[in-house]
Protein backbone atom coordinates (compact mmCIF):
# COMPACT_ATOMS: atom_id res chain seq x y z
CA UNK A 1 0.00 0.00 0.00
CA UNK A 2 2.75 2.37 0.72
CA UNK A 3 4.35 1.91 -2.32
CA UNK A 4 1.42 2.53 -4.38
CA UNK A 5 1.31 5.94 -2.86
CA UNK A 6 4.78 6.42 -3.08
CA UNK A 7 4.58 5.54 -6.80
CA UNK A 8 1.81 8.25 -7.15
CA UNK A 9 3.16 11.04 -5.74
CA UNK A 10 6.51 10.29 -7.58
CA UNK A 11 4.57 10.54 -11.09
CA UNK A 12 2.23 13.34 -9.95
CA UNK A 13 5.66 15.15 -9.43
CA UNK A 14 7.19 14.21 -12.62
CA UNK A 15 4.03 15.39 -14.55
CA UNK A 16 4.29 18.77 -12.93
CA UNK A 17 8.10 19.11 -13.90
CA UNK A 18 7.57 18.18 -17.62
CA UNK A 19 4.45 20.57 -17.75
CA UNK A 20 6.57 23.65 -15.79
CA UNK A 21 9.28 22.48 -17.97
CA UNK A 22 7.44 23.45 -21.33
CA UNK A 23 6.27 27.12 -20.85
CA UNK A 24 8.56 29.62 -21.78
CA UNK A 25 9.66 32.26 -19.26
CA UNK A 26 10.05 35.70 -19.31
CA UNK A 27 12.05 37.71 -17.97
CA UNK A 28 11.35 41.65 -16.80
CA UNK A 29 13.78 44.76 -17.87
CA UNK A 30 13.56 48.13 -15.85
CA UNK A 31 12.65 51.12 -18.75
CA UNK A 32 12.71 54.89 -16.56
CA UNK A 33 11.60 53.43 -12.87
CA UNK A 34 8.82 50.93 -14.77
CA UNK A 35 9.27 47.33 -14.62
CA UNK A 36 8.12 45.91 -18.17
CA UNK A 37 7.54 41.86 -18.07
CA UNK A 38 6.90 40.10 -21.10
CA UNK A 39 3.48 38.14 -20.76
CA UNK A 40 3.68 35.84 -23.77
CA UNK A 41 3.68 36.06 -27.49
CA UNK A 42 1.49 34.52 -29.98
CA UNK A 43 0.83 34.05 -33.69
CA UNK A 44 -2.22 33.35 -35.55
CA UNK A 45 -2.28 29.88 -37.05
CA UNK A 46 -2.14 31.40 -40.51
CA UNK A 47 1.01 32.85 -39.40
CA UNK A 48 0.03 36.83 -40.36
CA UNK A 49 -0.74 38.25 -37.17
CA UNK A 50 1.41 38.17 -33.86
CA UNK A 51 0.48 39.75 -30.71
CA UNK A 52 2.67 40.43 -27.81
CA UNK A 53 1.22 41.22 -24.22
CA UNK A 54 3.55 43.40 -21.66
CA UNK A 55 2.98 44.12 -18.21
CA UNK A 56 3.88 47.36 -16.87
CA UNK A 57 4.38 48.50 -13.45
CA UNK A 58 5.70 51.87 -12.60
CA UNK A 59 8.38 51.86 -9.24
CA UNK A 60 7.24 55.73 -8.68
CA UNK A 61 5.82 56.47 -5.35
CA UNK A 62 3.50 58.69 -7.09
CA UNK A 63 1.52 58.44 -10.13
CA UNK A 64 3.10 59.13 -13.86
CA UNK A 65 1.97 59.35 -16.90
CA UNK A 66 3.03 57.03 -19.27
CA UNK A 67 3.73 58.58 -23.04
CA UNK A 68 4.12 56.23 -25.78
CA UNK A 69 5.76 56.85 -29.04
CA UNK A 70 3.61 54.60 -31.09
CA UNK A 71 4.95 55.05 -34.24
CA UNK A 72 8.77 54.51 -32.77
CA UNK A 73 7.36 51.01 -31.37
CA UNK A 74 6.54 48.20 -33.02
CA UNK A 75 7.67 44.10 -33.13
CA UNK A 76 11.28 44.05 -34.74
CA UNK A 77 11.17 41.82 -37.78
CA UNK A 78 14.28 39.01 -38.54
CA UNK A 79 15.42 41.71 -41.02
CA UNK A 80 15.69 44.43 -38.26
CA UNK A 81 13.06 46.15 -39.51
CA UNK A 82 10.22 47.55 -36.95
CA UNK A 83 6.75 46.45 -37.99
CA UNK A 84 3.86 49.00 -37.51
CA UNK A 85 1.04 48.09 -35.38
CA UNK A 86 -2.18 47.01 -36.14
CA UNK A 87 -3.25 47.93 -33.23
CA UNK A 88 -1.86 48.43 -29.84
CA UNK A 89 -3.86 49.00 -26.60
CA UNK A 90 -2.45 49.98 -22.92
CA UNK A 91 -5.30 49.21 -19.99
CA UNK A 92 -8.43 50.26 -21.31
CA UNK A 93 -6.89 52.90 -23.82
CA UNK A 94 -7.03 51.27 -27.87
CA UNK A 95 -5.22 53.16 -30.85
CA UNK A 96 -5.61 51.78 -34.50
CA UNK A 97 -3.04 52.06 -37.02
CA UNK A 98 -5.53 53.78 -39.22
CA UNK A 99 -6.22 56.44 -36.58
CA UNK A 100 -2.71 58.09 -36.64
CA UNK A 101 -2.18 59.08 -33.67
CA UNK A 102 1.86 59.23 -32.36
CA UNK A 103 1.23 58.76 -28.67
CA UNK A 104 -0.47 56.67 -26.19
CA UNK A 105 -0.78 58.71 -22.43
CA UNK A 106 -1.72 56.71 -19.65
CA UNK A 107 -1.71 57.20 -16.19
CA UNK A 108 0.37 54.45 -14.19
CA UNK A 109 -0.14 53.89 -10.48
CA UNK A 110 2.46 52.64 -8.16
CA UNK A 111 1.69 48.55 -7.92
CA UNK A 112 -1.06 48.84 -10.07
CA UNK A 113 0.30 46.52 -13.10
CA UNK A 114 -1.21 47.22 -16.85
CA UNK A 115 -1.55 45.35 -19.38
CA UNK A 116 0.27 46.27 -22.86
CA UNK A 117 -1.10 44.64 -26.01
CA UNK A 118 0.73 45.00 -29.25
CA UNK A 119 -1.11 43.40 -32.27
CA UNK A 120 0.55 43.19 -35.69
CA UNK A 121 -0.88 42.48 -38.87
CA UNK A 122 1.25 41.49 -41.96
CA UNK A 123 3.62 39.37 -40.07
CA UNK A 124 5.10 36.46 -42.33
CA UNK A 125 4.82 32.91 -40.99
CA UNK A 126 8.18 32.00 -42.44
CA UNK A 127 9.81 34.60 -39.85
CA UNK A 128 8.17 32.77 -36.80
CA UNK A 129 7.97 34.48 -33.78
CA UNK A 130 9.38 37.60 -33.32
CA UNK A 131 12.73 38.21 -31.41
CA UNK A 132 11.93 41.71 -29.87
CA UNK A 133 9.81 44.14 -29.29
CA UNK A 134 10.61 47.88 -29.42
CA UNK A 135 9.36 50.75 -26.85
CA UNK A 136 9.54 54.41 -27.02
CA UNK A 137 8.63 55.73 -24.13
CA UNK A 138 9.01 59.83 -22.81
CA UNK A 139 11.63 60.17 -19.62
CA UNK A 140 9.53 61.16 -16.57
CA UNK A 141 12.02 63.43 -15.56
CA UNK A 142 12.73 65.60 -19.00
CA UNK A 143 9.97 65.90 -21.26
CA UNK A 144 10.66 65.86 -24.74
CA UNK A 145 13.42 63.36 -24.12
CA UNK A 146 12.46 59.67 -25.39
CA UNK A 147 13.81 56.47 -24.46
CA UNK A 148 13.83 53.71 -26.50
CA UNK A 149 14.31 50.00 -25.95
CA UNK A 150 14.36 46.76 -27.67
CA UNK A 151 13.24 44.29 -25.28
CA UNK A 152 14.40 40.66 -26.24
CA UNK A 153 11.19 37.94 -26.64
Amino acid sequence: MMKNWLLFFVCIYCCIEVSLGQTKEYSSIDIDEIEVTVQSVESSPKGDTTTVILILQSYLKQNRELKLNTFASGLVSPQGKIMFYSTISCGNVRIDFKDKQNYIHYLLNRDQPVTLVIKTVGWQKRWGKPQQVRLTIEDHLEEGKFLQTDINL
